[in-house]
């Protein structure tokens, strides 16, 4: 485990190395797999709405830009890029005095239920309204737009689409084809936030940031309690992006351990642990003091401890045998 300095001095060199580059621009790709963005990255949406991005795009002179026109100045991933109102009257009559007004045949929608869900002239106000919370994450369209990177490098899948909705926001597969070593930079905490010592936040009121599969050997599955030391061994910077020393010393002080390792009952379950892996008892035991003592307490060694209870290895059984 790396000293404290070291990791500090890392993440020091790591700001001063982020500035972002201009780079080559990949070819459009959809970033869409069989795995959905991660609902911690990008929270659960509510978009009550009817619109269909692909059938507007076949539209002459209907762009990206022109619905979207504060995108290519934004520089927060907070920013709310949803197109007001305005954007749609050049195409659709738009007269709130006539909410229920009919367009003529070919024209562009006006009735008000024609894109709000939930409308009716009987509730006019209780119509749902957009909830997209911001991601947690650092992004600047501006400046991805100012290295030359165009709507449909990220957001392909929005082009073939009816509603977009966050199923088609980038997953951390494609930022990847252009933030890696040698390109744009590849620190967690260029587009991750960060506490104020520089350790990356992976507690969000929607649940704990998990690495993805796609990044050997960091993705917290149920074996990785167990081999995650093989990791730590290799390369204990990595581990350092996100966890601080005392988050190690919590399990590995010898006095604390979770439930993963010794689960309920673990007194009685012990012994086939203790005979098949004692080289991993002794990582945080020690046989003479620890299990010594413990078994001359209970009665199951060959000495017993002065005012023991008597322990048996077998409970009562129908053989007619009783205890000494």
């Amino acid at each position: 485990m790396r000293s404290r300095a070291a990791l500090l001095t890392t993440l020091a060199l790591g700001v001063v190395a982020g500035a972002v580059v201009a780079q080559p621009r990949p070819a459009p790709r959809a970033w869409v797999t069989d795995r959905a963005p991660s609902h911690v990255i990008f929270p659960t949406q509510s978009i009550p709405l009817r619109f269909d991005h692909a059938r507007h795009l076949r539209l002459a002179g209907v762009t990206c830009e022109r619905c979207h026109a504060t995108a290519a100045s934004s520089q927060r991933a907070s920013d709310r890029l949803i197109p007001p109102e305005s954007s749609c009257a050049p195409c659709h009559a738009i007269d709130r005095a006539r909410p229920e007004g009919t367009s003529s045949a070919g024209a562009p929608a006006t009735r008000c239920d024609a894109c709000h869900v939930g409308w009716s002239a009987e509730s006019p106000l209780r119509v749902a309204r957009v909830q997209i919370p911001p991601p947690n994450l650092r992004f600047s369209h501006a400046r991805h737009v100012g290295l030359g990177a165009r709507c449909v490098d990220c957001h392909a899948s929005a082009t073939t689409s009816a509603l977009a909705t966050r199923l088609e926001l980038p997953r951390m597969e494609g930022c990847l084809s252009c933030h890696r070593a040698g390109g744009a930079p590849d620190r967690c905490a260029t587009c991750h936030l960060t506490q104020p010592d520089g350790v990356l936040q992976t507690r969000f009121a929607e649940g704990w940031m998990n690495p993805p599969t796609s990044l050997p050997d960091l993705h917290h599955d149920a074996d990785f309690w167990v081999n995650h030391r093989f990791v730590a061994a290799r390369d204990a910077s990595r581990c350092a992006t996100c966890h601080r020393d005392d988050d190690c010393a919590a399990c590995h002080d010898g006095r604390v351990r979770d439930r993963r390792t010794h689960p309920n009952d673990y007194v009685t379950q012990h012994v086939s642990d203790a005979r098949m892996n004692a080289d991993r008892c002794g990582s945080c035991h020690r046989a003479a003091t620890f299990c010594a003592a413990c078994h001359q307490r209970i009665g199951v060694s060959m000495t017993r401890a002065r005012g023991a209870r008597h322990g048996r290895f077998h409970p009562a059984s129908r053989c007619g045998c009783s205890p000494p």
